[in-house]
């Protein structure tokens, strides 16, 4: 097979994973009224705790104070290769053989910003600590203040005692993520009767304390599209059955789960294109990633035109939903039959989309590399025609296909990487139409952060952003 050919395949399926719908958990009953920042995970990076460089990472754990006594919370430890990757301790891929147990400025430790509590007493530790480092949290929408204290014991620190809020879950023949009040299976593969996960989405429920019905409302992912080659005279339809590989390394955590991805096109004979990477990470409340790809060449110089649709179908369980986005605020109700305002649908790119109804909400945004559409275009389709077969497919027919529809004549050769930010909050749904200040108040949290401040040392928050891998 021609060799840019190849390439190009290569690039076309990595784009396919920016479109994966977010997933995440709604927060808990008593935490309704409180805003975005109650699903912004917090990252306090090695190189701003200068007192405990050198310590075991057993020797620590996090605190807060709240009506004169302190409390732990929920914390984890992620530790980064001096490359900047982090140590992920399972799959095939696991690098954990590079995890030194000592804190550093490559770790970083990992709590939910909704348990930070009051200011202490400089003179006051937990029961057992040698010392606490207080991080004060700011929030810069009205410059609030809130703490968390990290505490340094001379030996391994007490448990906090408290249920995680993330849960990986791994069998023979599944793979799936338990958060407080939801869950998702994802797709596995199948290599020479070898399962291999993947990070596509196979089912995904909201459960009723979570504002859900329990019911799977996610029918598949779909890329859909057609190369042209030489002026027009051969045309190649395409989809995502060319799609090989799967998840490599994760790491399961407390806060949060990591995963990377290794995905490739699988071509006749099993003859394997080039590598890109994934790198996901699943809070609670969040889904973050982040998709490298390396092109190695112009494919203006081997097509006329790439035309790509990525789509998130919904199932049958999903009507009665609505679907919004930037450019089309007054929505549309889901429900598998195209009406007249759904026809006059604006297809210029959107800056977010969400779909919310008794089942639940799910927001999302996608940030392509400036240089990606140089010399393209993009564009968002919808449709809700359930008559309108994109076989293959779990249920037929298009429910609320939402779609990003990009078409490239030309791309110099490089990296690109391209992100995704999703979010299912808590109690979104309102019967009486889309609350813009809610969801721009979930928006601040990838583009308005927390300030994080260690004595005078002050930096943003990298917690709610997805991570560009560095190698």
């Amino acid at each position: 097979m021609n060799r840019k050919l190849v390439y190009l395949l290569l690039f076309v399926c990595a784009l396919f994973f920016i479109f994966l719908p977010p997933t995440g958990v709604l927060g808990e009953a008593e935490n309704k009224k409180r805003d975005g920042r109650f699903y912004e995970p917090v990252e306090v990076p090695g190189n701003i705790l200068d007192s405990l460089k050198g310590r075991k990472i057993e020797n620590l754990a996090v605190y807060v104070f709240r009506a004169g006594e302190w409390r732990p919370i929920l914390f984890q430890v992620d530790e980064l290769t001096p490359e900047g990757e982090f140590v992920l301790t399972n799959g095939p891929e696991s690098n954990s053989n590079k995890a030194n147990g000592v804190f550093d400025n490559q770790d970083m430790i990992v709590f939910m910003a909704r348990d930070a509590g009051e200011k202490a007493e400089t003179d006051k530790v937990p029961n057992g600590a040698e010392s606490v480092v207080p991080v004060e949290l700011i929030n810069p929408d009205n410059q609030k203040s809130s703490w968390v204290y990290i505490a340094l014991f001379s030996g391994r620190a007490p448990s906090p005692g408290l249920p995680p809020i993330s849960i990986l879950s791994v069998k023979e023949d599944k793979f799936n993520f338990k958060f407080s009040t939801y869950g998702y299976d994802s797709l596995i593969n199948r290599r020479e009767g070898k399962p291999i996960p993947t990070i596509f989405i196979n089912k995904l429920w909201v459960l009723p304390e979570a504002g859900g019905n329990g019911q799977n409302i996610i029918d598949r992912q779909k890329i859909r599209g057609e190369f042209t080659f030489l002026g027009g005279t051969i045309k190649i339809p395409f989809n995502e059955n060319l799609i090989s590989g799967g998840v490599v390394a994760y790491k399961p955590g407390p806060v949060r789960i990591i995963s990377r991805s290794c995905m490739y096109p699988l071509f006749p004979m099993k003859i394997k294109g080039p590598k890109f990477y994934i790198e996901s990470i699943m809070v609670d409340t969040l889904t973050l990633t982040t998709t490298t790809i390396q092109v190695p060449f112009d494919p203006g110089s081997l097509i006329t035109e790439m035309k790509l649709a990525f789509t998130t179908d919904l199932s049958p369980m999903a009507k009665g939903m609505r679907f919004y986005n930037s450019v089309n605020q007054g929505g549309f109700k889901i429900d598998g039959m195209m009406d007249q305002s759904e026809l006059a649908f604006i297809k210029t790119k959107d800056n977010w989309r969400l779909v919310t109804g008794p089942q639940g909400a799910q927001i999302q945004f996608t940030k392509f590399d400036p240089k990606f559409l140089a010399k393209g275009e993009a564009s968002s389709l919808y449709n809700d025609n359930e008559k309108d077969l994109h076989p293959p497919e779990n249920f037929p027919g298009d429910i609320g296909a939402a779609s990003d529809q990009i078409i490239v004549k030309s791309l110099s050769g490089g990296t690109y990487r391209i992100t995704t930010f999703g979010c299912v909050p808590y109690d979104f749904y309102d019967t009486a139409g889309l609350d813009l200040k809610k969801l721009d108040k979930i928006l601040l949290i990838e583009g308005k952060p927390l300030i994080i401040k260690v004595k005078e040392r002050r930096i943003e928050n990298k917690g709610g952003k997805p991570r560009i891998r560095m190698t």
